[in-house]
C-alpha cells in the first residue's frame, strides 16, 4: 500500500497557515474549490426547478417531496461503490464523467418539463438517474478537498469548501428563481446542466497532481466496498456519526422536500418568492460555514457536532410556524447554519477518525447512510398533505432536537472527540 503523500500539499519551507481562510494558502485546494463551487451552483438550480414545476403541475405536495426522495434512494445502493471508485481512480475523471452525465439527465427533463411532465412516471425515472450521478459526485469532492492540505487542516479545508458551496449557491437559488420566472423551466435545466460540464472539466483539472494511488490495487472491487461498509460498524465514533446521521437526514434535512409547498401554501409567495426563501437558508448556511472556519481546529468536535444539532431542531421547528414571510426569512437562515455547519462538521470528523486510504469510502459509507433521507421527505410529504407542512416541519424538528439530546447521553466517546 503505498504511503498517503497529503502532507506534499504544503511548499517546501513553507509554515503552517493559520486563520479562517488557511486553506487558500494552498493552490490545489484553491483548485478544487473553485470546481465543487460549481457543482454546487448546478445542484441549486436542478433543485430549485424540479421541486417548482412538480408542484406546479401535480399541486401535490406528497409528489414534490416524491420527487426528492427519487433523487435520494439510489444512494442506498450505490454510495459505497462510490466510494471505492473515488479511492481507487482519478477523481478528476469521475467529476468529468459526472458532469456530462448530470448535463445528459438534465437535457432530458428539460424535455419532459417542456412537455408539462408527460408522462410523469419517466420524470421520477429521470430524477432517480440523477441520485445515481450524486452517489459517485460527494466521495469524490471529498476526497479532492482533504488530499488538497495537510491533516490539521482538513476542518478549514472542509468549511472554506462548504462556505463556497453554500455562497455559490444562494446567489444559485435566487438567481433560478427568476430564471424559472423570465425563462421558464425546460431553460434552467438546460443551464443548469452546463454548469455541471463546465464544473467536471475544472474538477478534472484540479486534479492534476493532486493525489496518488492509496490503494492496494490487489484488492478487488468488491473487497473495497465491503471495507467501506465495514466502517459503519467496526469504528465506534464512525458508528455513531452515521447514525446521527442518518436520524437527522430522515427528519431534519428532509425539509428541503416540501420547501416549494411552503412557499406557496404556507407563506402565499410564487416562485421567486421560493427563490428567495432558498436564497436565505444559503445565507445563513454562509455563516454556519464561516462560523466553523473561525473556529479552526476546534477540540471538542463532538461536543460541537451534538449542540449544532440541537441548533437545527430549534430553528426548523420554529420555521413556518408563524406563516410570515419576513419571520420565516429570518429562521430559514438559522436551519441553512446549522444544516451547513452540521453536514460540515460530520465530513470532518469522518475524515479525521478514517485511514487516510479510506476517506473517499468513509464519505462513501455517509452518503449511503443518508441515502436514508428518502424516508423523512415521503413521510413529510405526506404529513404536510394531511395535516399541513407547518406541522409537518414542527414535528420533524422536534425529532431532532430530541436525537441531540439521545446522543449527547449515550455517546460519551463521542462527547470527548
Amino acid at each position: 500500500m503505498a504511503t498517503n503523500n497529503t502532507n506534499s500539499a504544503s511548499p517546501v519551507g513553507f509554515s503552517r497557515p493559520r486563520g479562517p481562510l488557511a486553506a487558500f494558502a494552498f493552490p490545489r485546494f484553491r483548485r478544487v474549490w473553485l470546481a465543487s463551487v460549481v457543482f454546487s451552483l448546478g445542484n441549486w438550480g436542478e433543485r430549485l426547478a424540479t421541486g417548482w414545476v412538480v408542484l406546479n403541475e401535480t399541486e401535490s405536495v406528497f409528489l414534490t417531496a416524491a420527487s426528492f426522495a427519487v433523487r435520494q434512494a439510489p444512494q442506498l445502493l450505490l454510495a459505497p461503490i462510490g466510494g471505492a471508485v473515488a479511492d481507487r481512480f482519478s477523481r478528476g475523471k469521475i467529476m468529468l464523467i459526472g458532469g456530462i452525465y448530470k448535463a445528459i439527465v438534465l437535457a432530458f427533463l428539460a424535455l419532459i418539463a417542456a412537455n408539462n411532465l408527460e408522462p410523469l412516471w419517466l420524470v421520477f425515472v429521470i430524477l432517480a438517474f440523477s441520485g445515481v450521478g450524486q452517489s459517485f459526485e460527494i466521495p469524490a469532492v471529498q476526497g479532492m478537498v482533504t488530499s488538497s492540505v495537510p491533516r490539521e487542516v482538513r476542518m478549514n479545508a472542509v468549511a472554506v469548501q462548504s462556505t463556497g458551496m453554500r455562497a455559490v449557491g444562494a446567489v444559485g437559488a435566487l438567481a433560478a428563481g427568476f430564471a424559472i420566472s423570465a425563462l421558464g423551466v425546460p431553460v434552467t435545466f438546460i443551464v443548469s446542466g452546463v454548469v455541471f460540464a463546465f464544473g467536471g472539466f475544472l474538477a478534472l483539472l484540479a486534479d492534476r497532481g493532486l493525489r496518488k494511488r492509496v490503494l492496494d490495487r490487489t484488492n478487488s472491487m468488491v473487497g473495497d466496498v465491503i471495507d467501506g461498509l465495514r466502517l459503519m460498524s467496526s469504528l465506534p465514533i464512525v458508528r455513531m456519526i452515521l447514525i446521527t446521521a442518518v436520524m437527522v437526514e430522515i427528519f431534519g434535512f428532509a425539509y428541503g422536500a416540501i420547501m416549494p409547498a411552503v412557499a406557496k401554501q404556507a407563506l402565499n409567495v410564487d416562485e421567486k418568492g421560493l427563490g428567495t426563501l432558498t436564497m436565505m437558508a444559503g445565507v445563513g448556511s454562509v455563516f454556519g460555514s464561516a462560523f466553523l472556519m473561525v473556529l479552526g481546529n476546534f477540540r471538542r468536535k463532538g461536543l460541537l457536532l451534538i449542540a449544532v444539532a440541537l441548533a437545527y431542531g430549534v430553528f426548523l421547528s420554529t420555521f413556518a410556524a408563524s406563516g410570515s414571510y419576513i419571520v420565516a426569512l429570518v429562521l430559514i437562515m438559522g436551519v441553512g447554519a446549522s444544516a451547513a455547519a452540521f453536514d460540515a462538521m460530520q465530513w470532518t470528523l469522518l475524515q479525521l477518525n478514517v485511514p487516510d486510504d479510506m476517506r473517499g469510502r468513509a464519505v462513501g459509507a455517509w452518503v449511503f447512510a443518508i441515502g436514508c433521507g428518502w424516508i423523512g421527505q415521503l413521510g413529510l410529504g405526506a404529513v404536510g398533505e394531511v395535516i399541513g407542512v407547518q406541522w409537518a416541519l414542527a414535528g420533524a424538528g422536534l425529532t431532532v432536537i430530541a436525537t441531540g439530546v439521545v446522543v449527547l447521553a449515550i455517546s460519551p466517546a463521542l462527547r470527548r472527540i
